[in-house]
C-alpha cells in the first residue's frame, strides 16, 4: 500500500493538505477507499518515530474517535509514511465549544498507562530537560535582531517552566500521548461525532503533556492570538479535576508545562526552513504573540 501511495502522491495523484508542520499530509483515493497519507520529513522518519506512532495505534485500537493505521513503513530514501483512513468532516474552529468531549479523549489517553522501550518516552519538555543548556545556547544564536525581545522573554521564564515541568514529571509507566490537541486537529461529522487526527508526535510522556498544551490550543479566545477565555479556562479546569483518569495537577504548573511548547527550538525552526523559508517568520511572530500575554494568562489560570 505504501510503495502504491507514493508512487500516486509522486506522480501528482494526490491532493496536498495544507499545513505548517515539518511533515506533509495527502489525500487520495484508492478504489473505493479514500486514505490520509502522513509523509514524515527525514529528521522524523527515525525507526523509534515508527515504534512510537506503532506502538500507540495497537493501543488505542478500537477508540471510536482514533483512526487506526493501515499501512506504516519507509520508503526511499528516508521517509516514514503512515497510512490512514481519510476522515472527512469539519475542524473545530473553536475548541473551547468542545472541552466536555476533549477532557474526555484526554481521559482516555493518560489511562493508557504502558510499559515501553525508554526511547519511546518523549514529549515537548524532554529536550529542554535534558539538554536545556545546549537548547538555551542554540535559541541565542537564531533570536537576533527583531527576535531579541522573544529572546528576553525565554531567558525570563525558562527557569520557572522546567522548574514547573520537574514537579509534574511522574516516575511510573508513562501515559499515552497525542503530542497537539487543539481544534484544527478535532474533526466532526454527521456519521462520526468525533475523530482525532494528526498522530505524529504520538507517544509516551511522564507529564501531563498533552493537559498542559490544551489548555493552552483550547482555551484561548480565537485562533491566531493568546488571550485566554476566563470562562474556558475554569471549564477546563473543573473538567480536569473531575476526571479521576487525569492527573491532579497545580494549574500553574499544568500551564508552566504546556508553555515549554512554545520555546522556539533550532531544530524545529531548522526543519520549518527546509520545507519553506516563509514559515520562519510567521511561526516566530506566533510564538512572540504567545509570551507578550505569558504573564497574564498565567496569573489568570492560577486563580483558576
Amino acid at each position: 500500500m505504501i510503495e502504491r501511495a507514493v508512487r500516486l502522491i509522486d506522480a501528482g495523484g494526490a491532493v496536498e493538505l495544507e499545513g505548517r508542520g515539518v511533515n506533509r499530509s495527502y489525500r487520495l483515493a484508492d478504489g473505493d477507499r479514500v486514505l490520509s497519507v502522513k509523509v514524515h520529513c527525514a529528521a522524523t522518519s527515525a525507526e523509534t518515530d515508527h515504534q512510537r506512532i506503532q506502538r500507540v495505534d495497537e493501543a488505542l485500537r478500537g477508540a471510536d474517535w482514533y483512526p487506526p493505521v493501515l499501512d506504516i513503513g519507509h520508503t526511499a530514501p528516508d521517509r516514514l509514511v503512515v497510512i490512514r483512513p481519510f476522515v472527512p468532516g469539519a475542524a473545530s474552529e473553536d475548541a473551547a465549544r468542545h472541552l466536555d468531549v476533549l477532557a474526555g479523549v484526554l481521559g482516555e489517553l493518560a489511562a493508557g498507562t504502558a510499559a515501553v522501550p525508554a526511547e519511546l518516552v518523549w514529549d515537548y519538555a524532554t529536550p529542554w530537560l535534558t539538554e536545556g543548556e545546549r537548547e538555551h545556547l542554540a535559541a541565542k544564536e537564531m533570536l537576533t535582531g527583531e527576535w531579541d525581545t522573544l529572546l528576553r522573554a525565554m531567558d525570563e521564564h525558562l527557569g520557572d517552566l522546567l522548574a514547573g515541568a520537574l514537579r509534574l514529571t511522574g516516575t511510573g509507566e508513562p501515559a499515552l500521548y497525542h503530542g497537539d490537541l487543539h481544534g484544527r486537529n478535532l474533526i466532526w461529522h454527521e456519521s462520526r461525532p468525533l475523530t482525532v487526527i494528526d498522530w505524529d508526535e504520538t507517544g509516551f510522556s511522564h507529564r501531563p503533556a498533552d493537559l498542559g498544551k490544551a489548555l493552552w490550543l483550547s482555551c484561548r479566545k480565537g485562533r491566531g492570538d493568546f488571550e485566554l477565555d476566563p470562562p474556558a479556562v475554569r471549564r477546563f479546569l473543573a473538567l480536569l479535576r473531575a476526571n479521576p483518569a487525569l492527573p491532579l495537577a497545580d494549574p500553574a504548573d499544568l500551564a508552566r508545562l504546556g508553555a515549554i511548547w512554545f520555546l522556539p527550538r533550532y531544530h524545529h525552526v531548522t526543519l520549518l526552513a527546509q520545507r519553506d523559508a516563509q514559515f520562519i517568520p510567521w511561526y516566530l511572530g506566533w510564538v512572540s504573540r504567545f509570551w507578550a500575554r505569558f504573564p497574564a494568562n498565567l496569573d489568570l489560570v492560577s486563580r483558576g
